[in-house]
């Protein structure tokens, strides 16, 4: 499966986050569209969440989806503390691969943008 380097793009925000560069984490806005099918999809939005839970250090108390079945699952997620995230995930055979975010924190924001991810593996 072709796609994003969740675990390289994980550590990479978490170093920022680690050294002070943004605060607390706050929101996340979080966009992907992969190569695939509706189970490489679902695998994008777990990592997502994950992703999410670990910059904001925990699980979110509520999570809503909508979408899914050739359409993109958009989640939202709620944390007890306030801090928020959307995340937007789809697969498919066409249209651009790649994504990108957003990540805002007390005082500074990080933001990635992932372009054709042709060459990247997991």
């Amino acid at each position: 499966m072709q796609g994003w380097n969740w675990a390289s793009l994980r550590s990479t925000v978490q170093s920022v986050i680690d050294k002070g560069g943004i605060g607390r984490p706050a929101a996340l806005r979080l966009t992907y569209h992969g190569r695939g099918n509706e189970s490489d999809a679902t695998s994008y939005r777990q990592n997502a969440e994950s992703i999410a839970a670990t910059w904001f250090g925990s699980k979110p108390a509520s999570t809503y989806s909508i979408g899914g079945s050739d359409k993109p699952t958009v989640t939202a997620l709620k944390w007890e503390s306030g801090q928020s995230a959307i995340l937007s995930v789809s697969s498919g055979t066409h249209g651009p691969t790649g994504g990108n975010l957003m990540l805002m924190g007390s005082h500074g924001t990080v933001y990635h943008e992932i372009g054709d991810t042709e060459s990247w593996s997991e």
